[in-house]
């Protein structure tokens, strides 16, 4: 009897366990850009470039599968979508595809048409759609490149055709692997090299009146100058950078002390201020409407104000740039316009679904971007929690002022806590820091973006075709001087910054597919998300940690050592590869803004180089061939800091790292384990990639 009722209850479980895998199945569709994301993640995994026909046989196979097969229908459908971002995320290469520079060339004559300019104090980084390179065949000559201009400023603007003289090289790999590709990221923009004028830009003819970007450009440029002339200082400038999108004018401090107080989002144009720009419309419009009473009774003004907010997003996006990010942002806000026109939530998963998905097929490379990664795990996770307390809330609560004042600092903790919560891993991830204090710090800011500094933007933009946005300009930045005694007060905090060594990608892939699941399933089996943190952390904390570190330019070494206290690298020259030292500590979990005071030589030195041990191990450091042969018999690992010939590279009786080796195969990373010497190399985790060997070879 009591087997019989053990087995009753099982099947039982077993009945429940099968009606809640069928509930979150029935949710497929919000599932579908979780999909499209497989297949673009498993295309920028690979080592060497696919063929075409990888992703279009497996949207014809899983089409082919659909139509036999209906009863495995959400499996043939995720495979489908699946193959459809693989798809994309090869023809969107296909699409952005330019010849890469794949060595030094030197300063060479160049003629091109400027594509775009950021000025600061002291530079200008122009992008040029190139006409020539001198010297270089025009089948090897970069769609576009980015050089940096640091002498008189010029007076070229976006569509002028120009003419300079710049030394140009390949755009820069990662400085350690599984570190940031930068060169990845341009080759995206269809910059195939990066460079510094020598000669100033000259304009040879003005701006081409039927470029429209072009226009553009020099309206968001006019309309920097004219806010910051307006508010001069740094709160003029981040209220620029705000509303255009050029960030050139912002100070390094601002941008630490934001950083570190958690309130970094603020300077790049995101959901965030696209949605605070469009709501401020779409309220101000209803409710100029709902007070003019024929109108309000003839006509559905809600709607006529979410077309209005629709509009002014457009606007906005045109004004920021256009870059993928605002896109990113204003394809999201876009689909909660579209809701309430067409009757629909405004605010639902599904809505978060469609625009990832429509960003996912149109700019693939955005997955591997921190910035889709954090806007759309916070977006996520507010809305889940928010349509789970929409579940939980009691109908008949309080309307009185003090109630909704109450709920108002409700809301805003839990959705700076819940957002802080859902980007801490990628935080973490891509930049090997976080900030502790962001909580309170977004708490103290958030009303004051939302209240002040936005709506004094919004109508400065209204007013600045009657040439009377000056003091809205002014206003605004007093917002933002506020914000920025905040970011500067909590940043100083003791303990307001967290650093952690880097995490392996498979840690962050962890967390991201619990993170889903708790947030997208509807069944109590979304509670098994929440093991994704256990495994995130052991997958961090069983990750090795370099000892070692080589650049790509092979001219510079660092060393994993302890300084003060803290352990930090240890550079062979303190002059040569800043960026790649820096980028070694944020790797090894040093902080790289503290200014560690490094006393003493690298190690025993003389005219020949240096020695030293690091983890028990002996390593020699040389910079001529005549100590090669003795440095080779008595070292663990020797460097070379120039090339070895191969005759005696075989005959050396250690680990050789040479010149040869980091122009072959990029920075190298080292391990010491037990007796073993590990290397992992830039150009091992790369693989042959367009963006990574020279452009396309299909």
């Amino acid at each position: 009897m009591a087997r019989s009722t053990r087995w009753r209850e099982v099947l039982r479980w077993r009945s429940r366990a099968i009606g809640w895998v069928r509930e979150d199945a029935a949710t497929l569709s919000i599932w579908t850009p979780v999909f499209i994301g497989l297949g673009v993640g498993v295309y920028f995994s690979l080592k060497t470039e696919p063929t075409f026909f990888v992703g279009v046989a497996g949207l014809v196979i899983s089409f082919v599968l659909l139509a036999v097969m209906p009863k495995y229908r959400s499996a043939c459908a995720a495979l489908m979508m699946a193959s459809l971002g693989f798809a994309a995320a090869d023809w969107r290469t296909e699409q952005v595809a330019t010849p890469v520079l794949d060595r030094d060339i030197g300063i060479r004559a160049i003629e091109g048409r400027i594509y775009s300019v950021e000025r600061s104090a002291k530079r200008e980084r122009l992008v040029i759609d190139v006409h020539s390179i001198a010297r270089v065949d025009p089948a090897d000559t970069p769609k576009r490149i980015r050089v940096t201009w640091r002498g008189e400023r010029s007076t070229v603007a976006a569509g002028d055709d120009v003419t300079l003289r710049a030394g140009l090289s390949p755009p820069p790999p990662p400085a350690a692997p599984g570190s940031f590709d930068f060169a990845r990221q341009l080759y995206f923009q269809s910059i195939g090299a990066v460079g510094f004028a020598v000669t100033t830009p000259i304009s040879t003819q003005d701006v081409d009146g039927s470029y429209f970007r072009a226009r553009i450009e020099n309206i968001r440029t006019g309309l920097t100058r004219r806010i910051i002339e307006a508010a001069p200082g740094q709160g003029g400038a981040i209220v620029a950078a705000v509303v255009t999108g050029k960030r050139e004018a912002i100070s390094e401090a601002s941008r630490a002390a934001l950083r570190d107080a958690g309130l970094a989002h603020l300077l790049a144009i995101s959901g965030l201020h696209m949605g605070l720009a469009t709501g401020l419309v779409f309220f101000a419009v209803r409710g100029l409407l709902a007070a003019i009473e024929p109108v309000a009774i003839r006509f559905p003004i809600k709607k006529c104000a979410a077309a209005a907010a629709l509009l002014s997003g457009l606007v906005y996006l045109l004004l920021s740039g256009a870059a993928w990010s605002p896109r990113r942002a204003f394809i999201m806000t876009a689909v909660f316009f579209l809701a309430i026109l067409f009757d629909r939530r405004a605010f639902s998963l599904r809505n978060v679904a469609i625009a990832a998905s429509i960003i996912l097929v149109t700019t693939p490379e955005a997955l591997v971007h921190p910035g889709f990664q954090m806007s759309f795990a916070a977006v996520t996770a507010l809305i889940a929690v928010f349509e789970w307390w929409n579940r939980v809330a009691d109908p008949s609560r309080d309307f009185s002022l003090s109630a909704r004042l109450k709920r108002y600092a409700a809301g805003l903790g839990v959705t700076d806590l819940v957002s802080s919560l859902a980007t801490a891993p990628y935080a973490l991830f891509h930049f090997n820091r976080v900030a502790v204090f962001s909580l309170p710090a977004n708490i103290l800011s958030m009303p004051l973006m939302g209240l002040w500094i936005m709506p004094a933007a919004v109508i400065g933009l209204l007013l600045t075709p009657f040439g009377l946005d000056g003091p809205a300009w002014v206003i605004a930045a007093k917002g933002v001087d506020v914000v920025l005694a905040i970011g500067a007060e909590v940043s100083s905090w003791p303990g307001a910054v967290s650093v952690t060594p880097q995490w392996p990608v498979a840690a962050l892939i962890a967390i991201t597919v619990g993170g889903l699941w708790f947030c997208l399933a509807r069944s109590p089996l979304r509670l098994a998300g929440g093991l994704s943190i256990p495994a995130a952390a052991l997958l961090v904390a069983a990750a090795p940690t370099p000892d070692l570190f080589v650049s790509a330019s092979g001219k510079n070494i660092g060393v994993v050592g302890t300084i003060a206290g803290e352990q930090q690298i240890i550079p062979y020259s303190k002059r040569r590869d800043k960026f790649s030292i820096r980028v070694w500590n944020e790797v090894i979990g040093a902080d790289p803004s503290k200014d560690t005071k490094i006393t003493g030589p690298f190690g025993d030195c003389d005219d020949a180089g240096c020695a030293r041990t690091v983890a028990g191990r002996r390593i020699a450091v040389i910079n001529r061939s005549g100590a090669l042969a003795e440095d080779c018999a008595r070292a663990d690992l020797v460097i070379a800091v120039y090339p070895v010939r191969k005759f005696d590279a075989d005959a050396c009786a250690a680990v050789l790292i040479d010149n040869w080796s980091v122009w072959k195969n990029g920075a190298h990373a080292v391990y010491f384990r037990g007796r073993d010497v590990v290397t992992k190399t830039v150009n091992d985790a790369r693989g042959s990639r367009p963006w990574s060997d020279g452009g396309p070879k299909r």
